[in-house]
């Protein structure tokens, strides 16, 4: 079992994007910076997917949802994250009936209220990561199933590990990794 994986997260005090963008980079940078153990500025590729890369040594992610935006880096293997508030309002099951594999839809519709709304979130939030940690389009992982442990993995069949963070209150988040952690830490940014 590989080392804890810390999650930074930051209220970013912008609510336009264009203002919020530049503040959230800068604290990447500094994160970056710091797992890397350099002052040197570390550049922030793009693959032709569009999934952020670095050329030195580990893998990051990174999402929002609204002002809370949550940062994750992994040494040696790849890793994806996702954060979502959750809408206490929204018609999850709608949702989930129009986009989520049919086993999800049926698990769901067991469920009612606040847990029906957690679950699919949770279940959100794992697509996402694994979106994410594959670099691939949400379009392909929204209806595959993310409720059996052993169906998750990668294109080239290396298990993926899903962990979700139910410490931040008021929103799902999850991490995908392809090697396992034995804790989770979440850490809050000033």
């Amino acid at each position: 079992m590989d080392r804890d994986l810390n999650i930074w997260v930051n209220i970013n005090p912008f609510d336009n994007k264009k203002e919020a963008k530049p503040h959230s980079d800068t604290i990447l940078q500094q994160l970056l910076q710091g797992e890397l153990n350099t002052s040197a500025q570390v550049s922030v590729l793009k693959t032709k997917q569009g999934k952020p890369f670095i050329k030195e040594p580990g893998c990051f992610s990174h999402s929002n949802s609204r002002k809370l935006h949550a940062y994750v880096f992994a040494a040696q293997h790849e890793v994806g994250l996702d954060i979502e508030k959750i809408e206490p309002r929204r018609d999850v099951l709608k949702l989930s009936k129009r986009y989520f594999h049919p086993d999800e839809y049926q698990y769901l519709k067991a469920l009612s209220g606040y847990d029906r709304t957690l679950a699919f979130y949770q279940l959100w939030t794992h697509k996402e990561a694994w979106c994410k940690l594959e670099g691939g389009q949400m379009w392909f992982y929204m209806n595959r199933s993310v409720l059996s442990p052993s169906s998750l993995k990668t294109q080239d069949g290396t298990p993926i590990h899903m962990i979700k963070c139910q410490q931040i209150k008021g929103f799902a988040c999850s991490v995908a990794t392809t090697k396992p952690y034995r804790l989770i830490r979440i850490n809050h940014l000033a």
